[in-house]
């Protein structure tokens, strides 16, 4: 599967670790280069503006799909690509699976998981077969992951849930997983 449009879910906040400045520009140049288009909430703060601003300079294509709320709030980044209004979060999460053929978490708060959980959740009951890439910076999501391999072990979900998606550390990492995804129909019921 050619991968043409990626969405990366971030934070609206930077983080303490410069690496996760460092990696978001970084990311967004490679998105770029491989003229991949980037898919993320349209905001202008924290690593969300970081990830467009990054891309947009180095000649990428960005959609930026944002509630109206944030939007007149003031919270929109000017200058993209193209801008899709939604109503609401839910509304705006279903664009952007719509938008997408994979979609990078990047480090972020209680936002970004709930955007992680809902792409993984609606992979495991087969609303979408698309890969998803946690970008473990600095072990960011180390605590996450095993929280995912305790609901495994606590009978919660079968294993081979596990392999909806990928957990990496490098920019390389996610899309050498993305290459080699396969979406197995995944049973949601523990046997």
């Amino acid at each position: 599967m050619e991968l043409k449009t990626i969405c990366v879910f971030c934070g609206s906040n930077h983080g303490l670790d410069p690496a996760f400045i460092t990696q978001t520009e970084a990311l967004g140049r490679y998105l770029a280069s491989h003229q991949q288009k980037l898919v993320y909430g349209g905001g202008k703060e924290g690593l969300m503006g970081t990830i467009a601003t990054s891309t947009l300079n180095a000649g990428g294509q960005v959609l930026g799909i944002i509630p109206s709320f944030l939007k007149n709030m003031g919270l929109a980044l000017n200058g993209l690509t193209e801008t899709i209004e939604t109503t609401n979060m839910d509304e705006r999460k279903e664009e952007m699976l719509r938008q997408s053929d994979a979609f990078i978490v990047l480090p972020g708060g209680f936002g970004t998981y709930e955007e992680f959980t809902t792409m993984l959740s609606w992979s495991q009951i087969n609303i979408h077969q698309k890969p998803i890439a946690l970008f473990n910076i600095n072990g960011y999501y180390d605590d996450l992951v095993a929280m995912l391999q305790k609901t495994i072990d606590a009978g919660f979900a079968p294993a081979e849930n596990l392999s909806l998606f990928i957990n990496a550390t490098s920019i390389e990492g996610i899309f050498d997983g993305f290459d080699h995804f396969h979406h197995e129909l995944p049973y949601k019921y523990v046997n």
